[in-house]
């Protein structure tokens, strides 16, 4: 990697040169690389949620969002642990609501784009993944009984008008308001970032001037070191999971990730095949592929059908989270052990530590990262940051 550094804030980067300080140009490869980073595209239809993309769900969805009489003790709610200021982050290592956690609290920012829900993915929906915190006795604390009293008092008329009369069974209840939450949290997806504005400059002209050159420095150590591997996309992450090492909670023991979420989100009977799922209806089913041969109809639930809960590299794995807004959501890491985003490449940078399971050392090495890298690539993250809410 060249050392040749441009200073100008103002450094221009042209489309059709390539051009930087001699040296420091991206690539053909890396500038198309770059250019499918942004814009963050319109979320994908849910698999299994007919109300997803209701304007009337997605309103009761708010409503129910910030309402801290869905809990046990009336006082917790969903923006409790998901702070809009905080980017619906809670800027706590772990959360604290009726009880005390072991995890690190994610957004629900990225949420319409994601297949698996959780750290370890126990989850494959945004509205099963809402109904967890709801039944867990240390988050909200509630039951499927208690969310549909509270609905009943509370909610009935704006609920009526997403979903009809309050179901009698109070699971399938549960699963709307679930629905619901889901409907409210695709509305709220990463605003645009600096980082966006510079792609859209690149795509429209050719040049930008958004990036200041230790940014675009940044950017280049992104690409060139291999972070863009698992950090892809719009969303900035491969939606995977996977076992870096990161050090345990020393009061929880040995939390071994995604190894039990597979097998939790395959007994879930709030899963897309269960019985609380709209993955069956037809409108809901992807169209047949488009080719010269046999037409094809790809299942709805197919993540779900073919997961393997025994994949040998699942121990202690845990799901790579979006960088959008990396900058404004510390501490990092599933358990919240990583205090500050320049602790987080320092981690990266040297692999302290063995995993107790698992040979990180196959899929991942140590960056060696200069002090300058590191200042620069945490200077680039932070072009991903926009606006709280």
């Amino acid at each position: 990697m060249s050392t040749t550094r441009c200073r100008s804030p103002l450094l221009a980067v042209a489309l059709s040169a390539l051009a930087g300080c001699s040296g420091d140009a991206l690539t053909p490869g890396e500038l198309a690389q770059v250019l499918t980073m942004s814009p963050v595209p319109a979320p994908p239809p849910s698999a299994s949620n007919r109300y997803a993309d209701s304007p009337a769900a997605a309103a009761i969805g708010k409503t129910l969002f910030f309402d801290p009489g869905l809990s046990a003790d009336g006082k917790t709610a969903c923006a409790t642990c998901h702070d809009p200021k905080r980017h619906f982050t809670d800027g706590e290592r772990v959360h604290t609501a009726l009880g005390t956690g072991n995890r690190n609290v994610p957004s629900v920012e990225t949420a319409a784009w994601q297949t698996w829900f959780f750290w370890d993915g126990r989850a494959d929906s945004a509205w099963a993944q809402a109904t967890g915190p709801m039944r867990n006795p240390v988050e909200m604390g509630a039951t499927a009984e208690s969310v549909q009293a509270r609905v009943r008092d509370v909610d009935a008329v704006a609920f009526g008008e997403a979903f009809g009369p309050l179901p009698e069974d109070s699971n399938l209840t549960l699963a709307l308001v679930g629905k619901a939450l889901e409907a409210y949290e695709r509305t709220l997806g990463p605003g645009p970032a600096r980082f966006d504005a510079f792609v859209a400059d690149l795509r429209a002209t050719g040049s930008s001037t958004v990036l200041t050159g230790d940014e675009q420095a940044g950017l280049r150590v992104f690409l060139r070191r291999g972070c863009v591997n698992c950090h892809s996309g719009p969303l900035f992450t491969d939606g995977s999971f996977h076992n870096i090492g990161v050090p345990e909670i020393a009061k929880g023991g040995m939390d071994i990730g995604r190894a039990l979420g597979a097998t939790a989100v395959l007994d879930d009977p709030y899963n897309c095949l269960g019985p609380y799922s709209d993955a069956h209806l037809p409108a809901l089913i992807a169209p047949p592929a488009t080719s010269s041969g046999p037409k094809a109809t790809a299942h709805p639930c197919a993540e779900l059908r073919f997961l393997d809960p025994s994949f040998p590299d699942w121990p202690l794995a845990f799901k790579t989270p979006s960088l959008r807004n990396v900058a404004d959501t510390a501490p990092y890491m599933h358990d919240g052990s990583i205090a500050t985003l320049a602790a987080v490449l320092a981690f990266y940078s040297t692999l302290p530590g063995t995993p107790l399971i698992g040979h990180r050392e196959l899929t991942l090495q140590p960056l060696s990262l200069s002090q300058r890298e590191m200042d620069d690539l945490e200077a680039f993250l932070g072009t991903l940051s926009s606006p709280a809410r």
